[in-house]
């Protein structure tokens, strides 16, 4: 791809409003997270969902050696989690922050309005990223106003659960 097509590419997908989810894992028992918005549903049975990861990423590593991931849909208020999982935080991010271990051992982030617990059923490399496709072993929703993004900018879409 020339760098026009690139940059044209980027200022079209700019434009496309999006949830803020974290990625999370785990590999030799420590836990690993990263912002993403590369996330969609793929089947409601079996529940089955996809992930979109740059293998550059560390995250990529802890998701292809322990083949879970859970994938946790940020509430409003918790944009600082967004930055801190976008690559400000790189050593020990979990420090301070509240979550559980969940079924799979991946984190389960508190305070979001939902999360989806995966295993990992297929892993496709495409260019420089994997796309994994998980089998949903536990989910579970709240009600809350979802942390959107949009034009490079973390926005309120001015929706709620209940």
């Amino acid at each position: 791809m020339i760098s026009s097509t690139t940059d044209a590419f980027k200022r079209v997908m700019r434009r496309f409003p999006t949830g803020v989810t974290v990625v999370t894992s785990v590999r030799d028992g420590e836990p690993r997270g990263m912002t993403l918005s590369s996330f969609a549903s793929v089947a409601a049975a079996p529940p089955t969902v996809l992930v979109c990861v740059n293998r550059e990423a560390r995250s990529y590593l802890y998701i292809a050696h322990s083949l879970v991931f859970c994938v946790n849909l940020l509430a409003l208020e918790q944009r600082a989690l967004a930055e801190r999982f976008s690559g400000l935080v790189r050593e020990r991010q979990f420090d301070g922050i509240a979550y559980r271990t969940g079924v799979t051992g991946a984190p389960v982030l508190d305070g979001t309005i939902a999360y989806l617990e995966c295993r990992v059923m297929e892993e496709h490399p495409i260019e420089t990223h994997s796309l994994f496709v998980g089998r949903v072993v536990a989910c579970d929703a709240r009600g809350g106003r979802p942390l959107g993004y949009f034009d490079g900018a973390y926005h309120d879409f001015g929706v709620a659960t209940e």
